[in-house]
């Protein structure tokens, strides 16, 4: 199946089109292993508590029902397809696309710089747009400005919108948007203070809450893939606890959202 998959993908590499692979259930090293012995080239999302599966509204998969495929339109808007007629689907919808950054005038030398702007990896094309911005080939310069000054008002917004929930006394939010911030745009001219600001609301009793409360998920998770079923059992009520204790956090409400589902199939 993924030859044929990754050749239709490969006739839609010049429109904005970002095809994803998506595993639910399965560890992370299972999936990489998978990925590694199929020649998977796609990014891929390991869904291991099936989050993402719920969210587009896909039918659980398992055996019985092992390929979904969705399309994404630029509106939000989910179409379901199958592997067969994807190539169809998609060329039906992708004349809506735009990209983000449009790349008529990015010279060659920025083409891999702006693919990582264009599907959010900033920090990765930081080093070349900052060495490209200094070129005295104008049309390099210029390639780099073009892709800077995308990068820079995305930053500017998330930043705006940290200092915002800051103010408003929404102290989780405003540190989960300064810290992805920093790593996020990692190499490009952030606020100066924003390690300082970072550190000061990690100090925070709710920031401490909630930290905490993901290192509680993240271990029950552990538990809920794990191999034996006693170690499942544990996992689960490792979830149960959290959502009961913990009601008012991020963790405790994913906690509940875990269960529901879990309870569901």
């Amino acid at each position: 199946m993924w030859p044929g998959l990754q050749a239709v993908a490969r006739k839609f590499q010049d429109k904005p089109v970002l095809f994803l692979a998506v595993n639910s259930g399965t560890p992370r090293p299972q999936l990489q292993s998978y990925l590694r012995k199929n020649k998977v080239r796609w990014p891929a999302i390991a869904d291991t508590d099936r989050s993402f599966e719920r969210s587009c509204g896909v039918p659980t998969i398992s055996l019985r029902n092992i390929y979904q495929v969705r399309i994404m339109k630029p509106d939000g808007t989910l179409v379901a397809t199958s592997p067969i007629r994807m190539e169809q689907t998609l060329a039906g919808v992708v004349g809506a696309a735009k990209w983000n950054v449009d790349p008529k005038g990015i010279p060659v030398s920025l083409k891999s710089a702006w693919v990582n702007v264009e599907f959010g990896q900033f920090a990765l094309a930081a080093s070349t747009l900052k060495k490209a911005g200094n070129s005295r080939k104008p049309e390099i310069k210029q390639g780099a400005r073009k892709l800077l000054d995308y990068v820079g008002k995305k930053m500017k917004k998330q930043i705006e919108a940290a200092k915002k929930a800051e103010a408003d006394g929404k102290v989780w939010v405003a540190f989960r948007g300064y810290s992805d911030a920093a790593v996020r745009y990692k190499g490009y001219e952030l606020p100066r203070d924003i390690t300082a600001t970072i550190k000061k609301l990690q100090a925070s009793p709710d920031v401490k809450q909630e930290v905490t409360a993901l290192r509680i998920l993240a271990a029950a998770k552990r538990k809920l893939y794990g191999k034996t079923v006693s170690s499942r059992k544990s996992g689960f009520r490792s979830l149960e606890r959290l959502a009961e204790q913990r009601a008012e956090t991020q963790a405790g409400r994913e906690a509940q959202r875990l269960i529901d589902s879990l309870n569901r199939r």
